[in-house]
């Protein structure tokens, strides 16, 4: 049976590649994310990912105190951006990672 493949397929050449990335992704690895730190004194937040889709959803993950304090939501998610809502404050250390996935 022959299994189309978007891109560049399956080959010999590149057999390593799609083995690794499957490894990864069976183990927990995945390249869907990355952090975001919120716009001090300001009530939305923008974050522009590529891999970002209108139904993708977005997991948050404070990376300090100050963040894990703040009320965050997703606002919208859009081809190739996401738009956080949360509370206004002037701390600068409120970094989350985040974490893409579809639906």
């Amino acid at each position: 049976m022959k299994i189309p493949a978007r891109g560049r397929g399956l080959t010999a050449q590149n057999l390593d590649t799609h083995g690794d990335a499957i490894r990864d992704l069976a183990t927990g690895g995945t390249n869907a994310g990355s952090t975001v730190t919120l716009v001090a004194n300001a009530t939305s937040t923008s974050v522009p990912d590529r891999l970002c889709t209108a139904d993708t959803m977005v997991m948050l993950s404070p990376r300090s105190a100050s963040a894990a304090a703040a009320q965050v939501w997703v606002e919208a998610t859009a081809n190739g951006t996401f738009t956080l809502g949360h509370d206004a404050s002037a701390a600068a250390d409120r970094t989350f990672d985040y974490e893409l996935r579809r639906r």
